[in-house]
This record gives structure tokens, sequence and C-alpha cells, in this order.
């Protein structure tokens, strides 16, 4: 009977460490909870800071208004594995690169989105966004 029941509180315990570990999963974001798709963005700038961090990457650009202020836009960028997924690296997006970003405006109206398409100087353009639940925007 001790062995069932020293049995019966490994699977239990076992269990609950599964559980716990999962828990930080389920609570990552969806693409609506922070982002408008009602409301698309393409955006171009000068690159000022890039983070490689988990779960998502941000790239933050110089963007010129018509008034000829610059705002600082910060974009969620994709996540590193699928940049590297997709043969996006560091060099790529260097501090000073010149990028166009499609995606969507964060609901909060600040200069802050989601970016889903890139397009690098010498033309190329690379889907990056990562969200399931987003829609693909046009990049012109």
């Amino acid at each position: 009977m001790k062995n069932t029941h020293k049995q019966w509180l490994a699977a239990i315990g076992s269990t609950v460490v599964v559980i716990g570990y999962s828990l930080p999963g389920l609570a990552h974001h969806a693409f609506a909870t922070e982002f408008d798709a009602s409301k698309p963005l393409v955006i171009e700038g000068t690159v000022t800071k890039i983070r490689w961090v988990n779960p998502h990457s941000w790239i933050y650009i110089d963007v010129k208004n018509p008034d000829g202020t610059v705002t600082n836009w910060g974009l969620e960028f994709g996540a590193p594995l699928r940049l590297q997924t997709v043969g996006i690296t560091r060099d790529q997006v260097a501090i000073g690169t010149q990028l166009r970003l499609a995606g969507f405006r964060a609901k909060n109206g600040g200069p802050f989105g989601y970016a889903a398409t890139v397009a690098f100087p010498d033309g190329r353009q690379v889907s990056i966004g990562g969200a399931p639940d987003a829609p693909t925007p046009v990049l012109r």
C-alpha cells in the first residue's frame, strides 16, 4: 500500500509541475489584445535600438513626420528564432539601418505597433510576424 501511495503522490507532484511550467504560455497575449487590425501601419525610418528578446523582439526606429519633427516608434518585432528562421541577422537591423515596416498600430494610441513585414534597403521583403491571429498587412 505504501508504494502505491508514494506513486500516487509522485504522479500528482509531476502533474503540478507540468501545469506550473505551462501557465506562462497560457498567459501570452493575443494580437487583438494590444493591436488594432483596423489601423494598418506602414512606416519608414532609421533603426535606433533593437532588443533581441523572447517572446518578441522589439525594434525602435526614428520616423520623420510631415512637419519635419521625428517620432521614435517602438514595434513588436519577430521572435529571435523566427527572425533567424527567415534569415534576418543582427547585422541587417543594426543601429542606423533604414527600414520600411508594415504592421498595425497599438490600441494605446502611442507610437507603438506590431511589425509583420520588413523591407530592407536592398529591396528584400520578409514576413516576420508571429501572431497567429494577426492579419497580413500590405507593404507598399
